[in-house]
Parts: structure tokens; C-alpha cells; sequence
């Protein structure tokens, strides 16, 4: 078993006794959630599975419908690119979803997503999660599962500000069906380690075997690492030409509703080569340096809220081995990207002002690319010259001749 694996089921017992107080014989009474977003997943250490994209946070909470009939969850809007809730069945489908711009605010407040009249005052909102919630304004709904995990999700928080946008993480209220009230306190994990295997062990002593096996696939997924995997070869000849399609690596694991994702196949290090990704930049608002959801980051018009170029290994669990957002993505005049994936351990010397690198990373492993894309508007889609075209290229021809040659 791996390491990890190990230590997580050691810490189980200790953090149902230490951090919730509760003895492990009367956990199985216990009602979930017992705290506030107990699971934090960023794509660093552990939550590095099923291709993640780190410039996006999430907070997983499950919610026992059988035991509360609602879930209400207060927060702030944060300096941040996107946000959204989501309700999943107790295996990952979505149930239902609500997204920044759509959260109406407080009363009183405003919200910075659906307005660009925002004053200096207070920008709260309120959702309500539960069974009784069918087309109500700020609800989610749960479907017919008696457990649902309910996701808050964050992209790109603006410059100096932590994941949360600076606002914390929401907090969260249980009414049980006779109208009781329970304020929970924020869960006190410091680390995903620590918390996912707490919560695993939570929900198979409280009988939600589905939920805590589906969560279980992280810890599987990374005793799996490189069992049974197609390992590439030294000098292992490469495909003419590098092609995006619809992605399906990770698809199955909380996938984003809002997000579109294109990937390519599995793809083996050539010595002396690099791969090439060439596409017009979709145009995304300047949030990240404190703009608005509504100013563009350059051009007049927006198009989508968000992309970004990764590189994965194509093998269990699928990590991501670096992300480039648009924010950070460098373009040519003509509004072009242009990614260069090295086996460097550094951007190298030779890399245009015009282009972005990420590394290779283990040339051992095959790799796949993938393009998201988030929210595009009604009249914007990745196609045509937005569509990215990718080749292998030899170093030495485009460190003197530009991405032109590589494309020739």
C-alpha cells in the first residue's frame, strides 16, 4: 500500500477523536455534515489527481438529506475570475448548479458578477440547499439522494488575495425538519491528507458506503500510480501531427458544468524535440489585476470568463504536471498563444518573448495537453482559429525559425 495511503488511515482514527470530539464507537450516530467544507482539493499534494487545473479551488461538503431539510449557506462575493455551487449525487453527477452571476444578493448588497453599478457597501448572498428547493431564486436542489456532496468552487482569486478571494469560505446553517437550526463551526483540518481520510471514514460509519468509495477512488487512484501503464520508450517515434478533441480523463470526478475541455492523446517525450501549441487567445476579463468580470483584459469584447493550457501524465492518477491560465499566458500582436512544452528544468534561454512554457516533467510517462474553457458567451465559440493546433518540433528549428517552420 502506499505510503500516504497508510498514514491517512492512521490519522482517521485520531482526527474523529481529536478534531470532532466524537469516540469512534458513536460515530455511526453522528448527523453530517458535522463541520463546514471539511475536504479542500487545490491540485497540490494529494488532490493532484484526475487531471485538476491549479488555478482552481474546491470545498467538498456532504449533506444527509434524510436528517436536515435544508442546507443555508451565507457568504460573500470574492475577488475572484468565477465562482459556483454545485450539488453532485453521492458517485459525482451533477445534480444541480448555480453560478456567480445567477446568486442574487442580500438585500441591500450588491453583486459584482451580474452588475457593474457596484457601490462600497455590503455584497452578501444567501443559497439554499435542499428537497424543497424546485426553481426557488438561490436554490439548489438535491434530486432523490439521500447523499449529496455540495461543492463551492473558486477560479482565480485577484492578485494578493488567497484562494478564498478574501473572503473566507461561506458559512453553512442545517434546518432539520422541524424547523431546528444548527450553525456549523468551519471544519479544523489543516491539510487535504488529514481531511480526506476523516471524511471517508465518516461517511462509511454512517452507512454512505457509494459516497465514501467514490471518494476512496483519490487513494486508489494513487496506489495505482503507474500499475499496469503504458510507459513510453527512448526514442519512441511520435504522431505526425498533435490533435485536440473532446476530453475524457477525469470527466467522471466532479467535472465543472460550466467548463468545456479539449485534450490530446497520450503523448511520448522526443529527445531533441518539444511540442508546439499555437491558437488565437479567447478574449477573458482583467480580474486578476482587479478588474471587473466586465473589463477585458485586452480587445473590446469579452468572450469567456476563463482558459488555460495544462500538461497531465496520461496515466493513474493523472496529475497535473503544470498550468498555464490565461492571465499569464503571453501573446503575440496579433493576439496569438503560443505554448512550448520542454524537457527543461526551466524556461528556457531560447524561449520568444511571444511564447509560455510548461515542462515536460517525467519523460518516462506519456503526457496529454488539456484546453478549458469556462462560460463562453452566446456568440463565442472555440472554433476555427481559437481552436488549438499543436506539432512536435524540432528544438534547433524553432529556436532559430520561429513556431512558423514547426507548422510549415
Amino acid at each position: 500500500m502506499n505510503w500516504l495511503a497508510s498514514l491517512l488511515l492512521r490519522l482517521c482514527a485520531i482526527v474523529l477523536t481529536i478534531g470532532f470530539a466524537i469516540p469512534l464507537a458513536d460515530a455511526a450516530a453522528q448527523l453530517l455534515p458535522v463541520c463546514s467544507w471539511p475536504f479542500e482539493s487545490d491540485g497540490r499534494g494529494i488532490t493532484n489527481v484526475f487531471t485538476p487545473d491549479t488555478n482552481a479551488t474546491y470545498w467538498i461538503m456532504p449533506f444527509d438529506t434524510g436528517s436536515w431539510q435544508s442546507m443555508i449557506i451565507r457568504g460573500r462575493y470574492p475577488a475572484a475570475r468565477f465562482i459556483n455551487f454545485d450539488t453532485y449525487t453521492s458517485t459525482g453527477a451533477v445534480t444541480d448548479s448555480i453560478i456567480d452571476s445567477n446568486i442574487t444578493p442580500d438585500q441591500g448588497s450588491t453583486n459584482p458578477f451580474a452588475t457593474q453599478m457596484v457601490n462600497n457597501g455590503s455584497q452578501n448572498y444567501t443559497i439554499a440547499v435542499g428537497t424543497n428547493t424546485i426553481r426557488a431564486p438561490n436554490s439548489l436542489h438535491v434530486g432523490g439522494s439521500r447523499m449529496v456532496f455540495v461543492i463551492y468552487r473558486a477560479f482565480v482569486p485577484d492578485q494578493g488575495f488567497n484562494r478564498t478571494g478574501g473572503v473566507g469560505l461561506p458559512a453553512v446553517t442545517l434546518v432539520a425538519p422541524n424547523g431546528t437550526m444548527r450553525r456549523l463551526r468551519p471544519c479544523p483540518f489543516a491539510n487535504a491528507e488529514t481531511s480526506l481520510g476523516n471524511l471517508i471514514t465518516l461517511l462509511g460509519t454512517n452507512g454512505f458506503t457509494n459516497a465514501a468509495n467514490f471518494l476512496r477512488q483519490i487513494l486508489t487512484a494513487l496506489n495505482q500510480r503507474l500499475s499496469g501503464a503504458s510507459l513510453c520508450t527512448p526514442g519512441q517515434p511520435g504522431p505526425a501531427a498533435v490533435t485536440f478533441a473532446p476530453a475524457t480523463l477525469g470527466a467522471n470526478f466532479f467535472a465543472n458544468p460550466q467548463t468545456t475541455y479539449l485534450e490530446t492523446s497520450g503523448l511520448c517525450f522526443q529527445p531533441n524535440k518539444i511540442i508546439v501549441v499555437r491558437g488565437k487567445a479567447p478574449v477573458f476579463p482583467n480580474t486578476y489585476y482587479g478588474g471587473s468580470i466586465f473589463q477585458p483584459a485586452f480587445d473590446s469584447q469579452i468572450q469567456l470568463r476563463y482558459w488555460s493550457m495544462c500538461n497531465n501524465d496520461r496515466v493513474l492518477p493523472y496529475p497535473v504536471v503544470a498550468c498555464q491560465a490565461d492571465f499569464e499566458t503571453n501573446l503575440d500582436q496579433n493576439q496569438f498563444y503560443t505554448y512550448v512544452v520542454s524537457n527543461d528544468p526551466a524556461p528556457p534561454p531560447w524561449l520568444p518573448d511571444y511564447a509560455t512554457w510548461l515542462p515536460w516533467g517525467d519523460t518516462r510517462l506519456p503526457k496529454n495537453l488539456i484546453f478549458r474553457n469556462l462560460l463562453p458567451m452566446s456568440n463565442f465559440t472555440v472554433s476555427g482559429e481559437y481552436y488549438p493546433q499543436a506539432v512536435f518540433c524540432d528544438e534547433t528549428v524553432f529556436s532559430q525559425q520561429g513556431w512558423q517552420a514547426c507548422f510549415r
